[in-house]
């Protein structure tokens, strides 16, 4: 009876430990700029809207991705973000609110040419540059080349690859 008790202890541990590496981790915009002052990494920021079946496609495979997991989870701080949030954002110094349907923050991180596409993954150094836009859909063996290639090539970050 021990034996088993045992046994089904160790088993549902082990597969405690198994779901936790299996899980993203993804912060706020504010948490994110909070953990860097202990532990500079970079941001994955991924910007999306609930009516976007390429934004939701992402989300249920891309982000899914073990590899993927892996790679942000050690790597970056990943920020996912409804572009029509009408949460106000207080980074730093600067306030971000909802306007005219899309978010501030969106505007300034996610606009090329005036425009905005959805999905946007978006890469920001350590030190506040954007690295990084993809305005499209991402299969998790693309943004694994994107990523990978982002930790070989950055100097300043010792990334760690699965």
């Amino acid at each position: 009876m021990i034996k088993t008790l045992l046994f089904f202890f160790i088993l549902s541990t082990g597969m405690l430990f198994s779901q936790k590496s299996n899980t993203l981790l993804s912060f706020s915009f504010e948490e994110a700029y909070k953990l860097q002052e202990k532990e500079k990494k970079p941001l994955v920021v991924f910007f999306h809207t609930k009516w976007c079946k390429y934004c939701f496609a992402m989300k249920k495979s891309t982000f899914m991705d073990k590899k993927v997991i892996d790679l942000l989870n050690q790597n970056f701080y990943f920020i996912t973000f409804d572009a029509e949030s009408t949460d106000t954002l207080k980074i730093k110094d600067k306030t971000f609110k909802i306007k005219s349907g899309v978010h501030q923050i969106v505007e300034v991180l996610a606009s090329k040419n005036n425009t905005i596409s959805y999905p946007s993954t978006i890469i920001i150094s350590t030190n506040n540059t954007i690295e990084e836009q993809i305005d499209s859909f991402l299969s998790a063996e693309e943004i694994t080349k994107i990523l990978t290639s982002y930790i070989v090539s950055n100097k300043n970050h010792n990334g760690k690859l699965p």
